[in-house]
């Protein structure tokens, strides 16, 4: 049988190159700008794994509290500070988006993350004073109140922030960026009196400093929940002083 021959293509296939280098490096970037997005993205990919290592090395007691609070605290500052980049938080997206793009199981580096707190800060050991503020050990405060031996520099600068704080939401403050620094200072004044132990009244703040956290910077509470927190942190801040004596 005859068969017609195949026609004639007008294409060639390109030999394979011998001159390829499998181990050279592929850039990422072309610009400084975009080095640095990459290099921010790495940290926090690496805060991401180092926070989680820190919080198993804590639930199995293997660092004090002592050492865990002062590291959590950085960590988590490093980690809001990278996101204050507009360009580097676009890319980010959000924590659970950045934690499935690059396959990051770290459920509990994303909880510290979320809550913006160390545990020691929403979850105080008895009796543990958490390593915040330096009182003077040789003055004390010697009335009959809940906690013993308590700095009077430190009770008048828990009293202060607490005031601050309420002063601030009867100004109508509901910004985010104006409230939580504000509260975040309540609590460590206040765990720098009591050593961490807890009363009537500290969870809401806590509650409080998580839902803060949460939001961003630009977002505002509502006035429901105004009302509500100062209700709270002004309930807190009577039982706070009844611990005083």
């Amino acid at each position: 049988m005859f068969h017609q021959p195949y026609a004639p293509t007008t294409y060639l296939t390109p030999p394979l190159s011998t001159n390829l280098n499998l181990d050279a490096e592929v850039k990422l970037y072309n610009t400084p700008a975009q080095r640095e997005l990459y290099e921010s993205l790495a940290e926090i990919h690496a805060i991401i794994v180092t926070l989680e290592f820190l919080e198993k090395a804590f639930v199995k007691d293997s660092i004090p509290p002592s050492s865990y609070t002062p590291t959590c605290l950085r960590l988590l500052g490093q980690y809001k500070t990278l996101l204050g980049n507009d360009t580097v938080k676009d890319v980010f997206v959000d924590l659970d988006t950045f934690r499935t793009r690059y396959g990051i199981d770290c459920p509990a580096a994303a909880r510290r993350l979320q809550t913006g707190l160390p545990a020691t800060v929403e979850h105080p050991p008895p009796g543990e004073q958490i390593p915040t503020l330096t009182s003077a050990p040789d003055i004390a405060v010697t009335a009959e109140g809940k906690w013993k031996n308590v700095s009077p520099k430190a009770a008048a600068e828990a009293t202060q922030n607490f005031i601050t704080f309420m002063d601030a939401l009867r100004l109508n403050y509901r910004a985010k960026d104006e409230l939580h620094p504000l509260l975040a200072s309540v609590i460590t004044a206040v765990d720098a009196v009591t050593k961490g132990e807890e009363f009537d009244g500290r969870k809401d703040i806590v509650k409080w400093l998580i839902v803060l956290h949460q939001m961003r910077p630009e977002d505002e509470v509502s006035e429901t929940q105004g009302r509500e927190m100062l209700w709270d942190i002004e309930r807190g801040y009577n039982n706070f002083l009844e611990g005083l004596g």
